[in-house]
């Protein structure tokens, strides 16, 4: 998995910054998401935490997407790490199918 420098989600285009500056402060916190000004900020940390802090981000977009105004942020974190475990456990599902073409099927 990477980082992208952007993420649409529904007709939305968020940028993805890398940054230490969060608007919330840095203490507890290592991502967030302006929904204003369409911007991810994840904290520098580890590959796989960023990749599960912006896993939590992206699903605060797209509940936000749907409508829901009041995020669970320990029901958000647990589906954001599942979602990254699946995802890290089953590449293949997540590749062009050209790159699958052609590998043995179980």
């Amino acid at each position: 998995m990477r980082i992208p420098e952007k993420i649409k989600i529904g007709a939305k285009v968020y940028a993805v910054e890398e940054t230490k500056n969060l608007s919330l402060g840095s203490a507890n916190y290592s991502g967030e998401i302006d929904y204003c000004d369409l911007v991810i900020r994840i904290c520098p940390n580890a590959p796989k935490k960023m990749e599960a802090d912006l896993l939590h981000e992206m699903l605060h977009g797209v509940f936000e997407f749907l409508g829901y105004k009041n995020h669970d942020e320990k029901r958000i974190d647990e589906l954001a790490n599942a979602l990254h475990m699946v995802i890290l456990n089953n590449p293949e599902l997540f590749m062009p199918e050209k790159e699958t073409e052609g590998k043995s099927k179980k």
